[in-house]
């Protein structure tokens, strides 16, 4: 039986043997309590019975004399024939049979002022003597004799039905609990089943989920909803390798390119081997760039990005970041709105990334002449909020679920510069995801773009 609870056994089989078990230690109580019930029940009745029999006949003894003279054989068989299953036998003082019962002839009798069971041949009786010390003209013994054989063997006939009956009920036991497991289980095994046949390149396959609402059909919605996530991440996998790939082949075609011309002119040509070198050189860059990007989000994803923490007024690192702008944009009018001063304990250089990205977005997009507008508050439940506001051609509604994806451009044609890998947005939204934050955008075409970045107090 132990075989059925190894870790190799099936769980039908451990919830169908447990099932069984548990029913018959049911059917083992219940047949128990019957068969106790029962047995006392009539063992109670033997008791009355012998006891009022033998009541009655010792007060209307005590009106007749002598009772060891007055009883005979016919007397005492008269009385039995009153009396269903009961016999007498009166006994003097030496204990020798005075009278008697015809049904007791020959039969050898235990004295015992208690009832006592015995047994004579294949009969079973109950004998209960009474001392009849209480006449005055003798001394002697009543046994008053019951035949018990029908309820003994009644009560054996009952224990061997009751057995036979368990016995039956532990085989239908082990069968109902083995077709209801076998139901109960069935989807769990389409499940493993359709897990089996799934592979990364057939995740598009989902459980067929119907049925009442229990724990099988969470499971199923559990599955299909693992899968869903699955098959996500796979696209977005699949898509992040194509693109990073596309974005590689550019600058690796550009290097071979100078590298060739190199090869023909450089020796000879002083200008084309300047040309190619700064070439290369910025190539390399940004392909540096692009790498140290792609590893940020990497661990990004695997909740590794490591944080250096220190306190900082986020107030002047904003202005720090703008001054920067301010002389690679001269053209571009950048204003602070500082509502609160705001100190953060955070990651400097990931907050000065964060500031970057926003800011170089915003000069993309802005023509010169134009302003960007800053903007730093407070919030209520230890919130604060910064934006960066542009006055650029905006993002088109289609494209605004998808500007926090990794490589995605919207409208390269809106840009005034080509430069940009697609992943700083994607940073971004990493960063501010690390600190518990959200980001919301506004924009329409033709009226600019804002981006407003809504993070903890209580978490920088």
């Amino acid at each position: 039986m132990f075989n059925f609870f190894s870790k190799k056994s099936k769980i039908s089989w451990k919830i169908t043997i447990m099932y069984a078990l548990m029913f018959m230690m049911l059917l083992f109580f219940i047949n128990i309590s019957i068969y106790c019930f029962l047995s006392l029940f009539i063992d109670g009745n033997i008791k009355k019975s012998i006891n009022n029999t033998s009541e009655f006949v010792l007060s209307q003894l005590s009106i007749l004399g002598d009772p060891i003279d007055y009883f005979d054989a016919d007397i005492l068989q008269e009385i039995s024939r009153s009396e269903e299953n009961i016999f007498f036998r009166a006994l003097d003082g030496e204990g020798n049979t005075k009278a008697q019962s015809r049904y007791l002839q020959g039969m050898k009798i235990p004295i015992s002022s208690d009832i006592t069971q015995f047994r004579s041949g294949d009969r079973m009786l109950s004998v209960k003597t009474f001392e009849l010390k209480n006449f005055a003209f003798s001394r002697g013994f009543l046994q008053v004799v019951r035949d018990i054989t029908f309820e003994k063997n009644f009560l054996d006939f009952l224990i061997l039905v009751l057995m036979v009956a368990a016995a039956i009920g532990a085989l239908i036991s082990v069968l109902l609990g083995y077709l209801t497991t076998k139901r109960m289980l069935s989807p769990i095994n389409k499940i493993t089943e359709t897990a089996r046949e799934i592979g990364s390149s057939d995740l598009g396959r989902r459980l067929s989920v119907s049925g009442p609402d229990d724990e099988i059909k969470k499971l199923a919605l559990t599955f299909n909803s693992m899968l869903d996530r699955l098959e996500q991440s796979f696209k977005k996998q699949k898509q992040f390798v194509s693109d990073a790939s596309h974005e590689l082949r550019t600058p690796l075609s550009v290097i071979k390119g100078y590298v060739d011309l190199l090869d023909r002119w450089g020796k000879e040509k002083e200008e084309v081997r300047d040309e190619a070198i700064q070439a290369i050189k910025a190539e390399a860059e940004n392909m540096k760039h692009l790498m140290e990007n792609l590893l940020l989000l990497a661990r990004a994803d695997d909740s590794e990005l490591k944080k250096e923490e220190e306190e900082f007024s986020f107030n002047e690192l904003i202005a720090e970041i703008i001054k920067e702008f301010q002389l690679l944009a001269s053209e571009i009018e950048f204003e602070f709105d500082a509502a609160a001063k705001i100190k953060l304990l955070a990651d400097k250089n990931l907050f000065k990334q964060l500031l970057r990205i926003f800011l170089d977005n915003a000069v993309k997009f802005s023509s010169q002449g134009s302003s960007i507008v800053i903007k730093l508050d407070k919030m209520k439940n230890d919130y604060f909020y910064f934006s960066i506001a542009d006055e650029g051609p905006g993002i088109k509604e289609t494209d605004l679920p998808y500007v926090f994806d990794r490589f995605y451009q919207a409208d390269k044609s809106r840009t005034r510069k080509k430069e940009g890998s697609g992943l700083g947005l994607a940073i971004a939204r990493q960063i501010v995801d690390s600190y518990q934050g959200k980001i919301e955008v506004e924009s329409e075409p033709g009226h600019g773009t804002k981006f407003i970045i809504k993070l903890p107090l209580k978490n920088c």
